[in-house]
């Protein structure tokens, strides 16, 4: 490809999509002393209807809900259940190791799901912009324990040719959000283990 050729290809990306901060953003992880006798034993994902979402096939329509890869359908019922998907695996790090007394439930409160058109993931990819409030409370007299926490928890997304190998691998986009953002969440809770991450943004093109 020559210089030329690569610089008309990098203006028409940046056309079709910004440069943007993709970020892992959440408070201090709780204290061991505070997780440590915890059972979780439900988890609730509330995604409120007065967020706004669209069935625009756009590069990136400005509205808080995009999902797509479940194919037609309630998006409101679809995001909640990969966000119940999602807290169900972190927690179930601590369910493995800890044997906790009191009993608490783990909440999500939505801020944006901000995934992929067929359009944008068709081209360059983007961003899956996660955000949400977590509440940890108890089970019995709904008592916050910890939180709202304000969580950000982007995922890279991968569009064109690299998201066709992806998906032969395995790596669905519902696959790479519940596992980034789990991970997220299991890092905040203080159970991540040697899948902690970093908070933290880094440059990209997305939303």
């Amino acid at each position: 490809m020559s210089l030329k050729t690569l610089g008309l290809t990098l203006i028409i990306a940046l056309g079709l999509s910004g440069c943007v901060r993709t970020n892992t953003i959440f408070p201090d992880p709780l204290r061991e002393n505070l997780t440590f006798n915890w059972e979780v034993v439900s988890v609730e994902a509330n995604v409120s209807r007065d967020l706004t979402t669209t069935t625009v096939n756009g590069q990136m329509p400005d509205v808080d809900i995009i999902w797509r890869e479940d194919g037609p359908g309630d998006v409101y019922l679809q995001v909640q259940a990969i966000m119940e998907e999602t807290m169900a695996q972190a927690v179930s790090q601590m369910q493995n190791s800890v044997k906790g007394n009191r009993k608490v439930i783990l909440i999500t409160d939505l801020v944006q799901f901000h995934s992929l058109t067929e359009r944008a993931r068709s081209n360059i990819g983007g961003i899956h912009n996660i955000d949400f409030n977590l509440t940890v409370v108890d089970a019995a007299t709904r008592e916050i324990l910890a939180g709202p926490a304000y969580i950000e928890a982007d995922v890279t997304a991968f569009g064109g040719a690299a998201a066709t190998a992806a998906v032969a691998r395995g790596e669905t986009m519902r696959v790479r959000i519940i596992q980034r953002v789990s991970d997220v969440i299991a890092t905040y809770l203080g159970i991540a283990g040697d899948r902690a991450v970093q908070s933290g943004s880094i440059v990209e093109i997305g939303r």
